[in-house]
């Protein structure tokens, strides 16, 4: 296993790699756990730009030699795995603002139009960004955790959210129908061929990390890289810890915990059946529970662990028990249906009583990644635990970059956003125009 250590360790790095439990050969680990929390960016190290300059020159011989040729960009890996950290005084924040290049919409089928934006240089690096939840839709802002004067960065709100809500909706209900994690796969895919983008960056943080992987999945000869933050894969013992009845988030917030599930029925052993038991409460069939009271209840412990502060919590693997449901009492007269408002709530617990519509564990299809993937995760992660960004290093590879922050679950804390911006500076720094 290859390791990135600064010549003066950190007092936590041990424990870090005492934790990844695997033996997958040249994997980078970098981890500042030891470093005070104001002085992040003097302990942050700049990796992956041995060879540049080669690269420039060699780009510069091949743009010559091959002028009448269409640009692509492509992918490069650096050659020496064993550059020696450099250290930065500063820590790096959001870019500026770039230009606004074009909104727009795509038609996907089932009566959802995806709403899209491009920022920054339109000849420049392509980039796609995917937000969380599912449901929590973009924002602008998401543009600035990549150089416009390098990136054609493009934002979009995935079906269902936002301004790509079904046509004519006024519910969250209304969302649900033709939304799993494979009808995301195919959007992303025909966005990419809408743009004319050959091959793109695919960058996001929590679910759209999980949609990414799904991505590359199925199409990975269309990534040029990838840079995650808060790395979720939908295993079983991930959703256990999130909500399951015995998980590991329960024992960490046990006050929270009883304000969330002190109204389930009882017998529910696995986190998919908590979660359907809110599914069918915010789907107005629970005469015990209004949808807006479920809803509510499911985003009051979703912020709770968002905001939550837990030295690298654990997972522990567990067999999912069954999630069938008892039988309640139906509302005497109807509840009314949860609104639009509500339909991150609703996506999110919805998914996690299918089990992330995955049959697979993505893991699998990560062995075969031949693209960088930098990674980067909060140690305070209560929602996301490292250990799962540890995982998906471990089964990538020499591919494979990880840096461990302070921070949490947010990617936009200081030290997630410091992380970030480097990581995507650097994957621009690996991709070259070939003439």
């Amino acid at each position: 296993m290859t390791l990135f250590v600064p010549s003066a360790g950190w007092a936590g790095f041990p424990e870090a790699l005492s934790r990844t439990g695997e033996s997958r050969p040249s994997v980078a680990f970098r981890q500042e756990s030891a470093l005070p929390r104001h002085s992040f960016g003097t302990g942050v190290s700049v990796l992956w730009r041995s060879c540049l300059l080669g690269a420039t020159a060699c780009a510069a011989r091949e743009r010559s030699a091959r002028s009448s040729r269409k640009p692509r960009w492509q992918s490069r890996r650096p050659q020496n795995k064993m550059e020696v950290l450099k250290k930065t005084s500063e820590r790096r924040a959001l870019h500026k603002s770039g230009d606004v290049l074009s909104t727009g919409t795509l038609p996907v089928g089932s009566g959802f139009e995806l709403y899209y934006e491009e920022h920054g240089q339109k000849d420049g690096i392509p980039v796609v960004f995917l937000h969380g939840g599912p449901g929590a839709g973009s924002s602008r802002r998401m543009a600035q955790l990549f150089d416009p004067s390098k990136y054609r960065i493009v934002l979009f709100d995935q079906r269902g959210c936002g301004k790509s809500a079904r046509n004519g909706s006024t519910t969250a209900e209304e969302q649900l129908e033709d939304n799993t994690t494979w009808h995301h796969v195919s959007d992303l895919e025909a966005l990419r061929t809408h743009l004319n983008i050959d091959r793109w960056v695919v960058a996001g943080g929590s679910w759209g990390t999980c949609l990414a992987l799904a991505y590359a999945s199925k199409f990975k000869d269309r990534v040029l890289g990838m840079v995650l933050r808060a790395v979720f894969l939908f295993r079983p013992e991930e959703l256990e810890f999130f909500c399951g009845p015995s998980g590991g988030a329960r024992s960490l917030a046990p006050s929270a915990w009883r304000s969330f599930s002190s109204w389930l029925p009882s017998g529910l052993s696995s986190a998919p059946a908590v979660a359907a038991a809110f599914r069918r409460a915010a789907l107005g069939k629970d005469g015990s529970m209004s949808p807006s009271d479920a809803l509510g209840k499911w985003r009051a412990w979703e912020n709770h662990l968002f905001s939550l502060r837990e030295q690298d919590p654990k997972l522990s693997f567990s067999s999912t028990g069954d999630k069938d449901l008892p039988e309640v009492s139906p509302p005497k007269t109807p509840w009314p249906k949860a609104t639009k408002f509500n339909i991150q709530a609703l996506l999110t617990l919805h998914y996690v009583a299918e089990q992330g519509f995955l049959e697979e564990e993505l893991l699998d299809s990560a062995k075969e990644f031949n693209f960088p993937l930098k990674m980067v995760h909060g140690q305070n992660d209560c929602i996301c635990p490292a250990e799962n960004a540890r995982n998906l290093a471990s089964a990538v590879g020499s591919n494979a970059e990880l840096l461990l922050t302070n921070a949490g679950h947010s990617q936009w804390d200081a030290e997630n956003i410091d992380a970030f911006v480097r990581a995507t500076d650097e994957i621009a720094s690996e991709c070259l125009v070939t003439c």
